[in-house]
């Protein structure tokens, strides 16, 4: 909705993913006036499309199993874990006050909005050889929940999930569901599990519903916060792009945009998603590269721009610019069409990819974020951009599936009729499908073979790391990601370089506070999720860093405002 009224609150935040919609929250629990503006018509930014993951070391489920280290101890080792990955962008002060206030942030969301999250078992630290590195305790995934209850028309402000993350156009698929779909073929008690879904989801269309209210992943968080901010009393703007911050006496002090302005007695916390909402300003910071931005565009003005005047600091000395994800472009023609991330399908026996050259160039089992800058730099030079084929048989198509395209009894003839799925009876008729050399086809499916048959891969140990293993199948032998590519047909999808987020970000401190190049708090801004630089630079890891960050360092930001209002009532 729009309004375009002059209005005041104590607490302004811009963007509605899961930093703006935590900190909003925070603050209204602190007794708070609080308006979030959102640039899109829609509510959820990235984190709605997302898998809704984090990374929260000392959570509570982790500490209560049996081997639990102690909670000084967890900390610790996961500031080394930190310190050990991150490099030279190391960042103990924000670090610290992640992992001190991760926890924190985590009840408050249960408590409030009853948001609520299961640890992952099989989610392991991305570099497990790293010093503090688990597995199993520190990743966690948000539990589906029903939303039947929710005011209808805030329900349809949410955004709604990637098709890839839905069937049959409205019946969301939870992470922890992965493994019903994928068996419901095999186990009776997967198939009724997923009958009772798709019962659920019928009943929820027969009685009007746009889609179903069983909500997952980052899609049931963006919809509990804001359930919960609008039960507080809290104000959420849509189709309201802000413009400009408004300063007095060098504070922020407000925004302002086409609908007005919105002044802000105790300052503006930035969560507008930064360079990730803003694919041109996100295109500079890649280059030449071709590439595809998985997370949707929005109307938010470039970051560079909306904190102009303020002082403000982009911190540009990363790694990598962006956090990488080798990626895939579904047809629209294809019911679950958009960008897709191929985040472990290229760890599945019977799968291997290759370059425009017809032979492997990586290891396909590595971190996602590792796989593309192996990817540009082995493909970069080729006329048509950086890429690759992610290529495998029928054997392990049916049973594993391939990006969007789900395992047995999933049809394969929309994504061939679209030209997506590419085919051929033998590996030579493939090459010459998708336009590799064929000889080279022959010889690398035949090398890797050989390879699967003795469990280990010489060229570039997949398979030895228990990151590659972990995104295995661990029922096969004798090595969980190498299996041989043997029965036809035989097919192929073309992946490109995609990023599912910036790491440029303004700089900020262990309080979120924005900080100019001089390392000096810009009054009355703090700054989250990708508006912020994150606390790792340009690495990633583990797996739910990114909304982990988010949430934890909303809530941070929304605590440090309302502790600095206080602290100006008593001087006033």
């Amino acid at each position: 909705m729009k309004d375009a009224t002059t209005q005041t609150f104590d607490l302004v935040v811009i963007g509605s993913g899961a930093a703006g919609l935590m900190a909003a929250l925070t603050a209204l629990d602190q007794g708070h006036r609080v308006c979030v503006v959102e640039a899109d018509a829609w509510i959820g930014g990235a984190t709605a499309l997302s898998e809704g993951m984090i990374w929260v070391p000392s959570n509570p489920e982790a500490l209560a199993l049996p081997d639990a280290a102690a909670p000084e101890m967890e900390a610790a080792a996961a500031l080394a874990y930190v310190r050990a990955t991150a490099g030279n962008f190391f960042d103990a002060a924000r670090v610290a006050s992640y992992i001190a206030q991760a926890p924190n942030a985590l009840a408050l969301a249960d408590r409030l909005a009853g948001l609520r999250f299961a640890l992952n078992r099989y989610s392991r630290d991305y570099y497990p050889d790293a010093e503090g590195a688990t597995l199993g305790r520190r990743a966690l995934n948000p539990l589906p929940a029903s939303m039947r209850g929710m005011d209808r028309a805030l329900f349809s402000r949410i955004r709604r999930p990637l098709g890839t993350m839905m069937v049959l156009k409205g019946l969301s698929i939870a992470s922890q569901d992965a493994g019903d779909y994928l068996n419901f073929g095999r186990s009776p008690a997967a198939f009724l599990r997923v009958l009772g879904h798709g019962l659920r989801y019928l009943a929820d269309r027969m009685t009007g519903w746009p889609r179903g209210t069983r909500l997952a992943n980052g899609n049931v968080i963006v919809a509990q916060l804001a359930e919960a901010i609008q039960q507080r009393g809290g104000v959420i703007l849509t189709e309201w792009p802000a413009e400009q911050l408004l300063r007095e006496e060098g504070k922020v002090v407000g925004i302002a945009g086409q609908g007005g302005q919105i002044r802000a007695k105790h300052g503006v916390i930035l969560a507008s998603g930064g360079f990730n909402a803003n694919h041109a300003a996100r295109k500079a910071l890649v280059g030449a590269h071709r590439h595809v931005a998985i997370p949707v565009e929005s109307a938010v003005r470039p970051l560079e721009d909306l904190v102009a005047g303020t002082g403000a600091a982009i911190a540009r000395d990363v790694s990598q610019p962006v956090l990488w994800a080798p990626a895939s472009v579904v047809p629209t023609s294809v019911g679950r069409s958009g960008a897709w991330p191929h985040f472990a399908d290229r760890a599945k026996p019977g799968v291997i990819c290759l370059g425009p050259d017809g032979k492997r160039f990586a290891n396909e089992a590595q971190v996602y974020h590792d796989f593309v800058p192996a990817m540009i730099a082995a493909t970069g030079a080729h006329p048509e951009g950086a890429h690759c084929w992610i290529v495998t048989d029928h054997r392990a198509l049916r049973r594993y599936g391939l990006g969007p395209i789900g395992p047995f009894p999933v049809r394969l003839g929309p994504y061939l009729r679209a030209d997506y799925l590419k085919q051929g009876h033998s590996p030579a008729d493939l090459a010459r499908a998708i336009g590799l050399p064929p000889a080279a086809v022959l010889d690398s499916i035949k090398r890797f073979n050989a390879f699967a048959q003795a469990g280990k891969d010489t060229d570039f140990g997949r398979g030895e790391s228990a990151y590659d293993r972990g995104n295995g199948d661990a029922n096969h032998a004798p090595n969980p990601t190498l299996g041989a590519l043997e029965k036809g047909p035989f097919y192929a999808i073309r992946l490109v370089p995609g990023d599912i987020g910036s790491f440029v970000g303004l700089k900020v401190d262990e309080n979120a506070q924005v900080l100019d190049a001089r390392g000096t708090v810009v009054a009355g801004l703090w700054a989250a999720g990708s508006a912020a630089a994150p606390m790792t630079g340009g690495t990633y890891p583990a797996a739910g860093l990114t909304i982990g960050q988010a949430m934890t360092f909303g809530y941070v930001a929304a605590l440090d405002a309302c502790a600095k209002s206080l602290e100006t009532r008593a001087a006033e």
